[in-house]
């Protein structure tokens, strides 16, 4: 499962460069236009279709381990389960339609932002991200130390692009416009990273499904044991 899924992140990045590259170099006066559903920097595209199905995924897995640690001999984590597939659910829908977006220009005219924050969402979004980084800190404490390092690492490559990148292609976008070198650069890796971070969560949470509780990734067969340690299978 894994394989597949990073050969499918591989091959939407490597879509979208050609894509950014035929423009460039040949334009979108030809019958195949800006080839814009395999681009990186628009909505309704290859892109946005996989990530928002990889975190519907990622919604479904979260509720399924939050159920199943409400009935296990450790319950403590069952309800920051359940708030992270809620939070994914979210980010599924807006992946698709874009929620977010309608906060830059309210947000930028009202506080007059430039610069890195040009893309104005990213500001509630810094709030957001650091106030639930505290808040499961006691999550992370609780989980085996192998995934509660995945799940880091998993997330900060996702937000290292959605918020990182997108700030340093902001000041771009705010200066030179949508077309300038460095714009077009900082969005291949915004999007690149945020398809390896959703993906590398993902295939944490079907190892933890399996190591922890004793489900195979694609039967779902139930062990004896459940809990966070899995002694027999």
């Amino acid at each position: 499962m894994p394989v597949f899924l990073y050969g499918m992140v591989f091959l939407i990045i490597l879509l979208g460069i050609v894509q950014q590259v035929f423009v460039d170099t040949i334009g979108i006066e030809t019958p195949l236009k800006d080839l814009r559903h395999i681009s990186l920097d628009e909505e309704l595209n290859l892109g946005a279709w996989f990530s928002s199905m990889v975190m519907l995924c990622i919604a479904g897995l979260t509720a399924l381990i939050g159920v199943i640690e409400r009935h296990s001999a450790k319950p403590q984590n069952w309800l920051y389960w359940m708030g992270l597939a809620l939070g994914f659910l979210y980010m599924s829908v807006d992946e698709n339609i874009a929620i977010h977006e309608v906060t830059i220009d309210p947000l930028r005219n009202a506080f007059d932002l430039s610069g890195a924050l040009y893309f104005a969402w990213v500001l509630p979004a810094v709030v957001l991200v650091g106030a639930l980084g505290l808040i499961y800190l006691r999550f992370l404490a609780r989980l085996p130390r192998r995934f509660a390092l995945l799940f880091v690492i998993s997330g900060s490559i996702y937000l290292s692009g959605a918020i990182g990148f997108e700030m340093l292609g902001a000041v771009f976008a705010g200066s030179e416009g949508y077309d300038a070198l460095g714009y077009k650069i900082f969005y291949i890796l915004e999007e690149s990273f945020e398809l390896i971070g959703l993906t590398t969560f993902l295939s944490a949470l079907l190892a933890y499904l399996g190591e922890v509780h004793g489900y195979a990734a694609i039967t779902f067969q139930r062990a004896q044991n459940a809990g966070y340690v899995t002694t027999e299978k």
